[in-house]
């Protein structure tokens, strides 16, 4: 944890908001999209009891290919249900039994993994694998299969592995990869052949066709993600609303889904864990994510691009929307479905003994703390991270390839032991309340907010935009969520979910020209750019 975490994220954020499909205006919403500059290209395909209506903006059509991210994993898993049910494997068969005897981890449990568990993100793997650091735009482009097994090889060494829900794409890629494996073929072929071509998927694809959408982000083109057999399966397809169409028309035509006789049409709750989001609890499926009462949805975020496919089984009803852009594709798409956020799930009591700060060396810590009842660690100049319970010992981080240990005297937690990279260093515990939690805002007026509200260019192509939302100022560096920060005064603000501040220049009259990022010791300016 000392060096810096990159973390690529194929998943979007589940910030929603509620209100019912009749009270969302898809063509509206996607013309002012591309009206603000935020996209290029944007298409959307309404399902309603077997037909499909498209709506189009921008430079898009009905015929328009996107790359689909995550929205890939839906279709790995279709290829798991159809191999299932031909006997090519079975959810209980393990990652062991498919490398053979020489695959030999450091953690051997990695070994007793089943398919059912990559399918369901519930296989202790971290979301990408210790081992990938992306050098440049493509991030996955270099990782190969060598990679993958080498990766694989060194994962949670010297940590439990636990049964708990963390998004992987290391464990989707692994299950593609795997499942090849067995088909023969790899996972493209094997996917052509036993999903793609039997749902009569003509425009879905590995690689982009003549006249799809480029990746656009911040407001210029940017180039696309590529993908190896290592990592296809997390997110390599390019697809277009209308064969997305075809997808959910498979599901919503079929009048006993969970009991269909066609295996790749399956999306029954194989395992039913309850997930914390700000969307409130959802399931997880071999196939889907499931909210609220019977709505199956997944989402995926790539370099310029963003795709959302939700359904309802018992109305018939489902939505696709495509973008090359930064529009919030997930949000909208929730919202016409009519998803209401939920309550919070419960997610049991959380030991208010690890809350503190614990220092490893004299400049690097841990601070532990809860945020809406959830256990989280920060470490310094670091993003926050879940903990999940293993054990009564143990936590471990579900988004990087670590965990941490209590070391308790009596009832007391004194210490935690950190371990990541094969390698255990213990943190004595110097305070009772994480840095990050202790951190207090001073009040600031909307009208007072409203004057750091602009854009500014950290380097090109990377620009900070600060907006207001509901609750106050937001900030989103291209490419990743809004998050919001909270003033300390004279012109810092500071994040909870990362170790960092953004500290406010101003010139002449007063006026903020300039923004300085401090994170992790570093940092880094910003200029303000002027208004159109």
């Amino acid at each position: 944890m000392r060096r810096s975490m990159v973390v690529v994220l194929l998943c979007s954020s589940l910030a929603l908001a509620t209100a019912g499909h009749g009270q969302v205006d898809l063509g509206g919403w996607q013309k002012d999209a591309v009206a603000s500059g935020d996209v290029e290209a944007i298409a959307a395909a309404i399902v309603e009891k077997g037909e499909v209506r498209v709506l189009a903006a921008g430079s898009a059509t009905a015929e328009t290919q996107f790359q689909i991210g995550s929205v890939t994993k839906p279709f790995t898993n279709l290829l798991l249900a159809e191999m299932v049910a031909t006997g090519d494997v079975t959810y209980e068969t393990t990652v062991g039994s498919i490398l053979g005897e020489s695959f030999q981890p450091e953690n051997v449990a990695l070994r007793e993994i089943t398919l059912l568990d990559l399918a369901t993100h519930t296989s202790g793997l971290p979301r990408l694998p210790v081992n990938f650091a992306p050098s440049g735009p493509d991030p996955y482009a270099s990782y190969g299969v060598d990679e993958l097994m080498a990766g694989l090889q060194t994962t949670r060494a010297k940590q439990p592995l636990g049964d708990f829900y963390a998004y992987s794409n290391f464990g989707a890629g692994l299950l593609g990869h795997l499942l090849g494996r067995v088909d023969g073929s790899g996972y493209a072929e094997a996917l052509q052949a036993r999903v793609l071509k039997p749902l009569g998927l003509d425009n879905t694809s590995f690689v982009p066709r003549d006249g799809h959408a480029e990746a656009f982000t911040g407001g210029q083109r940017v180039a696309s993600w590529t993908f190896q057999d290592s990592t296809a399966a997390a997110g390599a397809l390019w697809s277009t609303v209308g064969d997305l169409a075809k997808v959910i028309q498979a599901y919503v035509l079929t009048d006993k889904p969970a009991q269909t006789d066609k295996p790749r049409f399956r999306h029954d709750t194989a395992k039913d864990f309850a997930i914390t989001s700000d969307a409130g609890p959802f399931a997880v499926t071999p196939v889907w994510h499931v909210a609220g009462e019977g709505l199956f949805w997944h989402n995926g975020r790539t370099a310029g691009h963003g795709g959302f496919l939700g359904f309802r089984p018992e109305t018939g009803e489902g939505v696709v929307i495509l973008v090359a852009g930064d529009a919030d594709v997930t949000g909208q798409g929730l919202r016409f479905l009519g998803h209401e956020s939920g309550e919070t799930a419960a997610t049991g009591a959380v030991d208010e003994r690890l809350f503190g700060q614990y220092r490893l060396t004299p400049a690097f810590g841990l601070g532990i703390f809860a945020e809406q009842d959830v256990l989280k660690v920060q470490a310094t100049g670091q993003g926050a991270f879940e903990l999940h319970p293993v054990n009564d010992e143990w936590y471990a981080l579900g988004m990087i390839d670590a965990s941490i240990r209590l070391v308790t005297e009596g009832d007391k937690v004194v210490a935690v032991e950190l371990a990541q990279g094969g390698a255990l260093q213990r943190a004595e515990k110097v305070a009772d309340v994480a840095d990050v939690a202790s951190r207090q805002s001073v009040e600031m007026s909307r009208e007072a907010l409203a004057e750091y509200v602009g854009t500014y260019a950290l380097a090109p192509g990377v620009v900070f935009t600060l907006r207001l939302g509901d609750d106050g100022l937001e900030a989103q560096i291209t490419g990743q969520s809004f998050l919001p920060i909270y003033p300390q005064g004279d012109d810092v603000f500071f994040y909870k979910v990362v170790d960092a501040e953004l500290h406010f220049e101003r010139g002449e009259g007063g006026v903020i020209e300039a923004l300085v990022l401090h994170q992790g010791g570093l940092e880094q300016r910003a200029e303000r750019q002027e208004e159109e």
